[in-house]
C-alpha cells in the first residue's frame, strides 16, 4: 500500500511538472525598439526551452516567437523563429509606404495594416 502511494505521488508530481512547463508564460529573451520608437519587437521563448542546458554563448539558439507591438499596445502579429536571436536581424523600413519590418526567411510586418506575413511556412 505504501509503495503504491509513493509511485502514485511520483507520477502525479511528474505530470504536474510537465503541465506547468507547457502552460508557463513565455520568457522575454530580448526587446528591440524601432528607430522612431513607435514599435517594439519582442523575442520570447518557452520556459521549457530555457531550462535546456546550452553551450556558453548559445542562449539565443532556442526556438521562440517574435512579436511586434505598437506603442499603444496593439499587436501587429507574431512569427515563429527557429532561434530567438534572429531578432537581431530585424530590419525596419519606416520611411517606405507601407511602413514595414522584416526578418528575412521568417516574417514581414506591415505596420500600416498591422499585419504579419509569414515567410517559409
Amino acid at each position: 500500500m505504501f509503495r503504491l502511494n509513493r509511485k502514485l505521488i511520483l507520477i502525479i508530481t511528474i505530470l504536474a511538472a510537465i503541465l506547468a512547463a507547457l502552460l508557463a508564460p513565455l520568457l522575454t529573451y530580448r526587446e528591440v525598439s524601432s528607430p522612431d520608437g513607435g514599435f517594439t519587437a519582442i523575442a520570447k521563448t518557452a520556459m521549457a526551452d530555457a531550462l535546456i542546458p546550452m553551450m556558453p554563448g548559445a542562449g539565443g539558439d532556442k526556438p521562440g516567437r517574435i512579436i511586434v507591438i505598437r506603442k499603444d499596445g496593439r499587436s501587429c502579429g507574431a512569427a515563429r523563429a527557429e532561434m530567438v536571436s534572429m531578432i537581431a536581424d530585424l530590419r525596419w523600413w519606416l520611411e517606405a509606404t507601407p511602413r514595414e519590418a522584416e526578418i528575412v526567411g521568417v516574417a514581414r510586418w506591415d505596420f500600416d495594416a498591422c499585419t504579419v506575413e509569414l515567410e517559409n511556412h
